[in-house]
């Protein structure tokens, strides 16, 4: 049975939550990824996404080298673990109405899994 773990994307990339949205957009274009973890202190506490700069920056014409990221990030962040199976994990995107999740080992975050993954 493939886990969430085969699917995952590692290593986690990540900004702190007091950057700007243009700082985050730039670091989602330059790596490929379609999301950033956002930190405080070291700690996980949410999520911004290429969906989020279009529909809360874009779409409303905001300054993105104004706008800090902890003011457009999605939070809570929902999780699973890697070893849960690809179906618990699609259940889990479908019910929280999400794109992407956080993959834990141990308590530890270790990747992001998005519906692309599936």
């Amino acid at each position: 049975m493939e886990t969430v773990n085969d699917r995952m994307t590692h290593p986690v990339l990540s900004i702190e939550q007091d950057k700007t949205v243009k700082n985050a957009a730039e670091i989602i274009y330059s790596s490929k990824i379609g999301s950033l973890l956002v930190t405080e202190s070291g700690n996980y506490i949410g999520i911004i996404t290429k969906t989020d700069l279009m529909t809360r920056v874009l779409i409303k014409d905001l300054d993105a080298k104004a706008i800090k990221v902890s003011e457009v990030m999605s939070s809570p962040l929902y999780t699973i673990d890697c070893g849960e199976s690809l179906s618990t994990a699609r259940e889990m995107l479908r019910e929280k109405s999400v794109r992407h999740i956080t993959v834990t080992q141990n308590d530890e975050v270790v990747g992001i899994l998005s519906v692309k993954d599936l």
